[in-house]
């Protein structure tokens, strides 16, 4: 009995140790793409509220900061990718190809910006708005997939909950966010540009990205906490996951 503890607890070591690496990579990623928007936003001109965060690829202040950013952010979900599947997270295939949709998306926006003031090119403004569509329809599909197959296993159980949670106040933030652009979109409307007044869509498009950030925080915790549990109560090594 005491070996068959002593093999778990070292496997669970083993599976920290190869976690860590990359929780590390995610987290410093993740975390320098929100200081840099967050920069961005106190020495640029835009308004934080109603400007769509696309906007500030032109600015008087901070230039290239936004792609910075971006890019910063698709780094840190390839490697939370690989910290999930390091820590023995059950990531199947959708969920492999959602996370990845959602940082190529990502990449795309960065490489090709919105169409703005100065800067008018109408075949990058559709792509970045085509990429933005792919990366935030993409996310929520991830902790949907990772939730449903964290169902077979009872040691899974909390974070399950909190990765559904997370999702679904992703989607409602996705979908005030849709509504927010929509109603944009009619202006000579009156009672649809009232409406629009005080739910502007760069208010609406910051409270969407906050909730993927939010999930992409649920994920790591669920790495990390999945990670330090015993190989055992339906876990299986990280190589035998992600199959189906």
């Amino acid at each position: 009995m005491r070996d068959m503890e002593a093999e778990r607890s070292e496997a669970a070591g083993q599976a920290v140790a190869r976690t860590r690496p990359w929780v590390l990579a995610s987290g410093a990623a993740i975390g320098w793409a929100l200081f840099t928007m967050i920069l961005l936003h106190l020495v640029s001109s835009h308004d934080p509220v109603r400007d769509t965060i696309s906007s500030y690829a032109v600015t008087n202040n901070g230039g290239g900061m936004l792609e910075a950013s971006v890019l910063s952010l698709a780094i840190g979900s390839f490697t939370l990718l690989g910290a999930l599947q390091a820590a023995g997270v059950p990531v199947t295939r959708t969920a492999r190809t959602l996370l990845s949709a959602w940082a190529v998306g990502l990449v795309t926006a960065a490489l090709f910006p919105a169409s703005f003031g100065e800067r008018v090119d109408p075949a990058s403004g559709r792509i970045h708005q085509y990429a933005c569509l792919i990366a935030f329809l993409s996310l929520p599909g991830v902790g949907f997939s990772l939730a449903d197959r964290m169902r077979e296993s009872p040691a899974l159980r909390r974070m399950r909950t909190v990765l559904l949670r997370l999702t679904w106040i992703g989607v409602g933030m996705l979908a005030l966010f849709g509504i927010s652009y929509v109603i944009a979109a009619f202006p000579s409307v009156p009672v649809l540009a009232e409406v629009s007044s005080w739910l502007p869509v760069g208010f609406a498009q910051r409270l969407a990205l906050a909730a993927d950030l939010a999930l992409l925080t649920g994920m790591t915790w669920a790495a990390v906490s999945t990670a330090k549990l015993p190989r055992s109560g339906g876990l299986t090594e990280p190589a035998e996951l992600g199959t189906s």
